[in-house]
This record gives C-alpha cells, sequence and structure tokens, in this order.
C-alpha cells in the first residue's frame, strides 16, 4: 500500500507531524514501512495557463503556445512555448519550466523547434519527477489547492511531497485502505479524524431510486450489498485522486474504473458499477432488475435475467475502452453503483475449493477482509463522480445480512501478566475506543468487555486484544526481565540418551545405512568360534526361546551378518546396514553399542552407472564420519575371527578409543557367500552429544605444501601423524596423506606424499614462514622414523 501526506492530510490533522516521526509510529504498530521518499518538484516550474494555442507552422505534431506565467488577468506576463502533447489546449493550468529550471533530465534553456522560438517547456508529470498520470502535459486543477499563477509548483502539498509505502500483512486487511492506516496513526498519536463527505444530498426533483432498480435475492447469503444509481458523464478525476493511482500503479484509461479504484482504496469498501443500455432499460418498462444468487460453482452473484454480472469477492467492473457508451438527452451515462461485503472466511474457503479465475484488486480485499461500511464506500464514489456533470438518483436499494462480532472479556491483571507491565484499565480502554473497538466497563474493576469492530476480522480473543493493547503501548516501553519458567524439566538422562541414539540412526539413515533390529540374543557356540566375550556359566540362560538363540549377546556383527547374508541370497548387491542396541559382557553388564555393515556395491549397476560404484575401505570410513563425526583409526591386530588380521584398526576420538573397524576376514565372506565387506561397532557411551564448537575463520590465504618422503612401509601413518602434532607447528591447520607408491625399486620402502595445509590469522603468509615450518617436520621425520626426502 503506497500513500502520501497530502492524501493522509485528508482524513487526519498531521501537519505538525513529521514524515520520520510518522515512519517510526507506523514501525511500532505493526504497519511496517518499506520506503520513505520525499518527492519535490524543481524550482522555477510555476502554474501556467495556456492562453492561445496554434498548430506550428512547420511541424504537424507542434503546437505554438502562448503561456501566462505571471500576473493578473489582462496582464500577464507570457512566453511563447513550443509544445508537442497531444492535450495541449487553451484555458487550461498546466506546469511551466521556466528557462533555467533544472528538471531530473534535463535543463530548461531558450531554443528554436523549427524556425520557432520557444521559451520553456510545459511539463507531465514524469518529466517532474512524478508517477505518470497520461499521455500529455499534466493539467492542473484546484484538486491540489487554489491555482495561482507564477506560484511555485513545489510550494502545493502535492508536489512537495512526502510518499510512503508499507507492507501489509496478510491478517490486516482492514489496512488496506487509506481510512484503515489513518484509524491506526490517530490511536498512536492521539488525534480526531477528520469528518468525511457524507452521502451527497439530493435534490427534491431528481427522481428515486425505486423507479429505475430493482435487487432481489433468490437464495439464502452471506453477502450485504447497496446500490445508488447515478447517470454521469466521463470526466478527468480531480489531479488528487489521479496522482494517489499512480503512486499505487493502478491508475488507467478508464474514467470510471479509476473512480472505482480510487474509492476502494480510500475507503476499503468493495465497489462496482454497471453501466446500463438506455435502449434496453427503456423497453423494460425503465427498471433494472438485479438478482442475488448462486452461479454453477456456488458462489454469490449479480445476473441481470440470465447474465452474470459479476462474483461477489471474486470479480466485478471491467474496463473496456472500446465499449459502446449509451448517452440519454443530457449526454449522460446511466449507472448502477454497487457497495458490497462478504466475509473473507466464507469467500477464501470457496475460491479454494473451486479455484476461480479472479480480479487479484477485488480477491485481495474481499478474502483479507473489506470494510462494512458500505454506505461510506458509497458516499466517497458519489461524492468523487459529482465532481463531473452528474445526477444522483434518491435513496438506495439494499440487501443487508447482520454482521456482528462476539464480546471478548479482558481481564486487567491478566493482561498486565501477559505484556510484562502494570497497565491502567482507562488507558486500555481508551486505546480499544480509538480502534473502534465496543468497550463495556463492568462493576468489577478488573474487568472489561470489548467487542472488536466487524471490519477486525483479525481480532477472535483475549491473545489478540493483548496484540493491540502492545502495539500501541510500544514494545519499547516494556522493561526487559530474564524468562521464568514455571514448569519444570520433564526429561532426565534416560530420555536424552534415547533421543541421542534415534538422532544417530536418523543420521546413518541418511548416509544410506538401513536400520535393522535383531533379538538380544545370539549362539553362543558362533559367540565363541570368533573369539566374543560369553557369559559366565552360572549366569547363562536356563530356558533359552530357541537353540540357535540360547546365550545374550555380546556383540550386533553377527546379526548384522546373518542380515547381509540373507540380502544377498535374496538377489542384492549392494548391503549397507546398521543397528543399534545393548549387549553384555560376561558379568551380564548391560551397554549401549552401534555397529555398521558395508557390503558390495554402494550403487547397484543402474544408469548412468553401468558396472555399479565399488564400496571400500575408506568410502566406509567417510560414511561413519558423517554419522559419529571425525575420527582417526590406529591399526593393531585384533583377536575376533571375524576381522581381517591385516586390515583392522581402532577407532580414536578425541585421543579415546570408542570402537573398531576391519575388513570382514576373507574366509569368513567366503562362506558367507558375501563380496568385499566392512565392519563397525562402536561403543555409544563413549560418544558425546556435543553442540559444534565455534573456530575462528582466516580472511588470509591457505597455502598448501606437498612432502613426498620415503620410508619403512611398517611404520604406520598414525605414527607419523601424532609425531608431526607434537610439533605444534605456528599456522599448521592440517595435513593428510596424499599418495602412496610402492615399486619394486623401492623394496621393504614406499614413497609417501604428505600434503600440509598452512594459514595464519593475522596475515598472509611469507615464503620462509611455509618454508621453515615445513623444514622442521621433515628434520623430525628424518630424525624419529629415518626418512628421507624422495
Amino acid at each position: 500500500m503506497i500513500f502520501t501526506r497530502s492524501i493522509l492530510s485528508q482524513v487526519l490533522p498531521i501537519e505538525e507531524i513529521s514524515g520520520e516521526e510518522i515512519c517510526k509510529v507506523l514501525n511500532k504498530i505493526g504497519l511496517e514501512v518499506e520506503s520513505f521518499q520525499k518527492n519535490i518538484a524543481s524550482k522555477k516550474v510555476v502554474v501556467g495557463k495556456i492562453l492561445e494555442c496554434q498548430k506550428h507552422p512547420d511541424a504537424t505534431k507542434l503546437n505554438v503556445c502562448q503561456v501566462a506565467i505571471e500576473g493578473e488577468e489582462g496582464a500577464y506576463e507570457t512566453r511563447q512555448i513550443v509544445c508537442g502533447a497531444p492535450n495541449a489546449r487553451a484555458d487550461i493550468y498546466v506546469a511551466v519550466a521556466l528557462e533555467g529550471a533544472e528538471l531530473p533530465q534535463v535543463k530548461i534553456q531558450k531554443a528554436i523547434l523549427r524556425g520557432v522560438e520557444s521559451c520553456g517547456m510545459l511539463c507531465s508529470t514524469t518529466e517532474l519527477g512524478f508517477p505518470k498520470v497520461n499521455d500529455g502535459i499534466v493539467e492542473l486543477d484546484t484538486s491540489i489547492g487554489e491555482l495561482i499563477i507564477g506560484k511555485e509548483l513545489r510550494e502545493y502539498p502535492y508536489f512537495n511531497e512526502e510518499v510512503y509505502e508499507i507492507s501489509i500483512t496478510p491478517n490486516r486487511g482492514d489496512c488496506m485502505s487509506l481510512l484503515g492506516i489513518a484509524r491506526d496513526l490517530s490511536a498512536a498519536f492521539k488525534l480526531e479524524c477528520k469528518a468525511l463527505c457524507p452521502m451527497p444530498k439530493i435534490s427534491e426533483n431528481v427522481p428515486g431510486i425505486g423507479r429505475v432498480l430493482q435487487v432481489i435475492a433468490s437464495d439464502k447469503h452471506r453477502t450485504s450489498l447497496l446500490f445508488k444509481v447515478i447517470e454521469a458523464k466521463p470526466f478527468l478525476l480531480p489531479l488528487g485522486a489521479v496522482l494517489f493511482l499512480a503512486y499505487n500503479d493502478v491508475l488507467t484509461e478508464d474514467w470510471l474504473g479509476n473512480a472505482l479504484r480510487f474509492s476502494m482504496l480510500f475507503s476499503g469498501v468493495l465497489l462496482n458499477a454497471y453501466p446500463q443500455d438506455l435502449r434496453q432499460l427503456t423497453s423494460k418498462n425503465g427498471k433494472v432488475v438485479l438478482n442475488l444468487k448462486q452461479d454453477e460453482q456456488g458462489f454469490e452473484s449479480i445476473y441481470q435475467e440470465d447474465r452474470k454480472l459479476s462474483v461477489i469477492g471474486i470479480n466485478g467492473y471491467t474496463e473496456n475502452l472500446s465499449r459502446k457508451v449509451n448517452l440519454n438527452e443530457e449526454g449522460r451515462e446511466f449507472i448502477i453503483l454497487e457497495a458490497s461485503y462478504i466475509p473473507p472466511e466464507v469467500i477464501a474457503q470457496k475460491a479454494m475449493e473451486s479455484k476461480p479465475k479472479v480480479d487479484e484488486r477485488i480477491f485481495t480485499f474481499s478474502s483479507r477482509g473489506s470494510n462494512t461500511d458500505l454506505n461510506l464506500g458509497l458516499s466517497v464514489l458519489s461524492n468523487l463522480l459529482l465532481n463531473g456533470d452528474a445526477v444522483l438518483y434518491n435513496d438506495t436499494q439494499e440487501v443487508l445480512e447482520v454482521q456482528s462480532k462476539t464480546p471478548i472479556t479482558v481481564e486487567i491483571p491478566l493482561l498486565s501478566r501477559v505484556i510484562g507491565v502494570e497497565l491502567d484499565k482507562l488507558q486500555v480502554v481508551n486505546i480499544l475506543r480509538a480502534l473502534e473497538f465496543k468497550v463495556e466497563i463492568s462493576s468489577n474493576e478488573n474487568l472489561i468487555v470489548a467487542t472488536p469492530p466487524v471490519f477486525r476480522h483479525d481480532v477472535v480473543g483475549f491473545q489478540d486484544i493483548a496484540e493491540e493493547i502492545i502495539r500501541f503501548y510500544g514494545i519499547d516501553n516494556i522493561p526487559s526481565q530474564p524468562l521464568s519458567f514455571i514448569q519444570q524439566e520433564q526429561t532426565n538422562d534416560a530420555l536424552r540418551f534415547y533421543r541421542f541414539r534415534r538422532n544417530l540412526s536418523k543420521k546413518a539413515v541418511s548416509v544410506g545405512f538401513n536400520e535393522v533390529v535383531h533379538f538380544v540374543f545370539e549362539n553362543k557356540e558362533k559367540l565363541q568360534a570368533y573369539g566374543f566375550s560369553v557369559l559366565e556359566n552360572q549366569l547363562e540362560l536356563i530356558n533359552p526361546i530357541t537353540q540357535d538363540l540360547n546365550t545374550l549377546r555380546s556383540t550386533l556383527l553377527l546379526g548384522l551378518l546373518r542380515a547381509a547374508e540373507q540380502n544377498r541370497n535374496n538377489g542384492f548387491g549392494a548391503i549397507s546396514l546398521s543397528e543399534v542396541g545393548v549387549v553384555y559382557d560376561k558379568w551380564r553388564n548391560q551397554s549401549d553399542k552401534m555397529a555398521f555393515l558395508q557390503s558390495g556395491f554402494l550403487s547397484e549397476e543402474r544408469y548412468p552407472n553401468a558396472k555399479g560404484i565399488k564400496g571400500d575401505y575408506f568410502e566406509f570410513c567417510d560414511r561413519i564420519a558423517r554419522v559419529i563425526g571425525e575420527f582417526s583409526l590406529e591399526s593393531f591386530k585384533s583377536e575376533i575371527g571375524l576381522f581381517h588380521s591385516g586390515q583392522c584398526a581402532r577407532i580414536l576420538q578425541n585421543g579415546k578409543e570408542i570402537g573398531i573397524l576391519a575388513t570382514l576376514h576373507p574366509q569368513v565372506a567366503l562362506d558367507l557367500g558375501l563380496d568385499s565387506t566392512y565392519l563397525c561397532e562402536i561403543s555409544l557411551e563413549s560418544l558425546k552429544d556435543t553442540l559444534p564448537q565455534v573456530k575462528m575463520y582466516s580472511k588470509f590465504q591457505k597455502t598448501q605444501r606437498d612432502l613426498s618422503v620415503v620410508l619403512d612401509k611398517e611404520i604406520p601413518y598414525f605414527k607419523l601423524r601424532m609425531a608431526i602434532d607434537k610439533l605444534k607447528i605456528p599456522h599448521l591447520v592440517g595435513f593428510y596423506p596424499l599418495d602412496i607408491y610402492q615399486d619394486d625399486k623401492l623394496g621393504d620402502k614406499l614413497s609417501l606424499t604428505i600434503r600440509f595445509e598452512l594459514q595464519s590469522e593475522m596475515k598472509t603468509l611469507e615464503e620462509k614462514d611455509i618454508t621453515e615450518a615445513i623444514y622442521q617436520i621433515l628434520e623430525m621425520l628424518k630424525t624419529e622414523f629415518n626418512v628421507e626426502l624422495r
């Protein structure tokens, strides 16, 4: 919604309030200001009057105008100005840019146009830096103030303007009009709105509406309608109204459509018009019959005989510049004016179900909640149309559905606690009454009963009343205080650990591990065969459920292997499984573990990977890291027969062992019919559910250096890593193995390339800093591991 200070001042006395203060208050009361700008006409642009307008002797599209720029009638000071505007003609008031005027796009100078001297420029609104109102020069009228020839245009409020653009939330349909915004501002500034022009008085000799119009409601309806009839000649709307439409980008060439849009934006009432064919009107005994009934989709619509004229709240007056206008003897057009209201919940629900084609401007008003004061909307429209040569018929035709709101009981002490400040009862009453709530003060000094106005569709309960009070009391005026918890924390360690387990399972699923669940029982003989611990004899199960499940499990891995075997037998080549569960040591002490299995492909043979994606040890490590976080590996030889003796490692996290990761022993894989298979089992008690830690991010460039050395192949990488970490090299932010190379020439040695990343938080590292760090690392490796530089 866009409005200006000039249009707002028509309904609210804001002469003593600055634009900045208005913006501040609008933001405070929830009408967010998206933009605010001052739009002022240039100096040396004055009010002028075209006295003569003659065709240019040497150009068909140019006129030579004699323009009064100062003085009184009969003693004008004039300028000759050449103008090509199609609407230039004698006796109209115009904006004249004199020599030396600096417009937004051009500086005005005396010029010779096709041999004729031109001393100035007749301006359009766009040339002055204002929105476009027509295709020619701007025609000034008294809607901007008394027109005094020679007076600078910037002295008129409409051309020394403040323009406000505000964002209206969907629940505030009442603020989609100028009157709605003014209502909130009047409450915030404690100002009284100016009286609006009432419905114009009708002279005694004007016919009554009943002679020409009859309205019938044939079905049960939710719509309220109010009709007036007018005979009007097409005319130019007042410049002030046209500028208001142009700022909102809804100005068109249709005079009646412009009048409807201005009145809707001003009043917030849904308005419509039905121009009539006078010949058809005569043939029907001079009376139009309108019928309110439901259309084929169930929308309440206006029909004239069998022709549907409009759908209430969905569409309305359709602009058609080429339509045939039927005029009476006085040259006027017969038009039925309509103000309507339909509850927003009715039209929104129906539109959602039927999805009709809608006029967005009409539907936005109706679905968010238009103004229910139909008489107000018609009075604004009628007064606007009577600026032209028009005759307004006496009385109205109406079809009304009574609208009401449920009263809300407000406890002042409770309201004070909700808002967080002690409120005075009178203060609350004054705010609500300023917002046009009906307030009843009960005998109980702590209670009031507030009935929202019908146009406040967003206010239905106590919480909404609290929101209204806090909007106008001011959130900044409420002292801050710590939040106090009335209810104690209901969680405990068991619940938190359960949530931690479930989060790990979800992470595992997100990286492609399918979750499985097994009994807590296992086969004792298999556990012993693979080297896992089993229960002490005195603690064994007395009555096992089956012969194969005859003890409590001490590992999750055997269950995963059985599941993998079954999946492989069923034709699956890509198997990834995970399980979270409890295991038992030989003394029946319970602990929680998580296990993973990856076998065969990561992705089956399928386009675009016709040969599939083969899983490997390192990919398995990466997937587990995405579940439990970063970790390191330390190789060792396990006594568990499931694990490959040369591909088995402890999992270390923060220097603490948390589990084991290994390749399945080749013989076991062969017995089970599995391809390359990798296993991992982790103790959940060793993992921590910690929040991510913030680390400083350096803005200086990171540098990489590769170091290639030859060393004994029996030296594990983790020993190199631990030794490098102990050096605590400044600016070393990370390192990792990049490449390993072996061939017969190296014998029992191998070539290892390590990539180092160096970065400073204080500066860009110089070459000497980098060289010194790499040299220190190399010297340590030579000393402790007898490496050679490759």
